[in-house]
């Protein structure tokens, strides 16, 4: 049902819990009762009635829960069949090869379980900066959202079927809050993606647009580089949550971002961060994710058109089956619609496990067909060639098969935040600036932009320079 919610019961500032919370769902029977309960949403909402419930949720996460769902019922399945105990290996099964299984196998290179050597060596640090010509240049500031101005410079792509009358009324419905004192964007290139989140039409976009800068004011988002603290936020987490970031630009000129979702241990992270901090961490990452491709597009004088998206699913495990956590990424997921609606133009699902590709085979008719048309998915085998087909091999990172290395880092880990449950170390911290126990770095002043022929510096009053931080200069 829709209607579920997954209350966190109070404990520290971070939240944190014990490792019963985090089995207590894990049971196979458990898992498959939730997860129909997912499946049934999902195919109400591909016959409509379900739309209301799901128009929130972007591609990704809605993927991502039917190929949960599709994989536990499979599991359960071989279960019955064969008889086995909850902790059986998975070998059981004769349909799912052995060599890939949902094990998480990561070689110890790939391990980053120490805190303080992740952040001297800036894992993660860049990964909003790969777009730019010179991505480690430690003298940038990491990129920030448009002035009114320069927004009013971004082209728009070509208008699809209607679109341009669509676009000539919206600015219509909304021409009250063209002369805004605070700021709220509604510019064309903004209004243009609103537009196409809803389908064409300037109605519901209105709405959409209207509610998102309540939402906005609601939770403080225009203030968040200059007042929240960022080594908190953004900064502290950053080799770990959120993983991956930009490495450069598409066979046709998109923005090309990765996602190493498979090594997250999202379910594990809900456990030991409480929500609302994890929210926070996600609005700044939606915030510079826009501001990263915005800059892009003007500083290349192109229109943007979205991303190619790969989230690379290498690393899951059986006890990331988790409804809840599914739920709650879900609920992260329909904030995104809100500050990044319509920013996918292609999502690449690779080095996906045997099961996963199974239930895609299987269950993807209950997805909508313009989600259907996004997505496309590869096993680890199969995964360069589906990637070459709209990336170039030089910005593939080289562990994923391409030639693309940073500082003779095949894993590009300074733009690429490796992923990972963070280390105890990470967490301490993170509750310490969360309760004020220890000063973090507040927004520096912004240095000078040059996405454009003519502009100068861009500077946002009121920023505070760091005073304490000893780990800054990677950042």
């Amino acid at each position: 049902s829709p209607t579920l919610t997954f209350p966190h019961p109070p404990c520290s500032p971070l939240g944190h819990r014990s490792s019963n919370t985090a089995q207590s769902s894990a049971g196979p029977s458990s898992r498959l009762t939730c997860f129909a309960q997912m499946f049934s949403l999902i195919s109400q909402g591909h016959d409509g009635t379900g739309a209301e419930a799901l128009q929130d949720v972007p591609v990704v996460t809605v993927t991502t829960i039917l190929l949960l769902a599709g994989a536990t019922l499979l599991r359960q399945l071989s279960w019955c069949r064969h008889k086995v105990h909850e902790d059986t290996d998975l070998n059981c099964d004769a349909d799912i090869p052995a060599t890939a299984l949902l094990r998480r196998q990561i070689s110890n290179d790939e391990l980053v379980d120490d805190a303080r050597k992740s952040w001297q060596l800036g894992f993660g640090a860049y990964k909003y900066s790969g777009l730019r010509p010179n991505p480690l240049d430690k003298s940038a500031a990491k990129p920030a959202p448009l002035s009114p101005a320069e927004a009013a410079q971004l082209l728009l792509p070509p208008f699809r079927p209607g679109e341009e009358t669509a676009l000539a009324e919206l600015e219509g419905r909304i021409s009250d809050l063209k002369e805004n004192p605070r700021g709220h964007r509604v510019d064309r290139a903004h209004l243009l993606r609103f537009l196409r989140a809803e389908k064409g039409k300037p109605d519901r976009a209105e709405k959409k647009l209207r509610g998102a800068i309540q939402w906005y004011e609601e939770h403080d988002i225009l203030q968040a580089l200059t007042h929240w603290n960022l080594e908190a936020y953004e900064r502290c987490l950053a080799p770990w949550w959120l993983s991956g970031g930009f490495v450069g630009h598409g066979l046709g000129g998109e923005p090309v971002a990765i996602e190493r979702l498979g090594r997250c241990s999202w379910p594990k992270l809900c456990n030991l961060v409480d929500f609302e901090v994890l929210k926070k961490i996600d609005f700044l990452h939606c915030i510079r994710s826009v501001s990263a491709v915005e800059e892009d597009s003007l500083r290349r004088g192109v229109p943007f058109e979205g991303i190619t998206l790969v989230v690379d699913l290498k690393g899951f495990v059986w006890q990331d089956a988790q409804f809840s956590a599914a739920w709650s990424l879900s609920k992260l997921a329909g904030f995104r619609s809100i500050l990044m609606p319509e920013t996918c133009k292609r999502i690449l699902f690779v080095r996906t496990p045997a099961p996963f590709v199974k239930a895609w085979s299987m269950f993807s008719y209950l997805l909508d067909p313009g989600t259907l048309a996004k997505i496309q998915m590869a096993t680890e085998k199969e995964t360069l060639a589906l990637m070459t087909k709209f990336i170039g091999v030089d910005v593939i990172p080289a562990f994923l098969g391409g030639k693309k290395v940073f500082n003779n880092d095949p894993q590009c880990r300074q733009i690429l935040a490796p992923g990972g449950l963070p280390p105890p170390e990470a967490i301490d911290r993170l509750e310490r600036l969360v309760a004020g126990e220890e000063i973090g770095d507040f927004p520096r002043r912004r240095l000078t932009s040059e996405l454009s022929q003519g502009q100068g510096q861009r500077d946002e009053c009121g920023a505070r320079e760091c005073t304490s931080c000893d780990m800054c200069t990677q950042q």
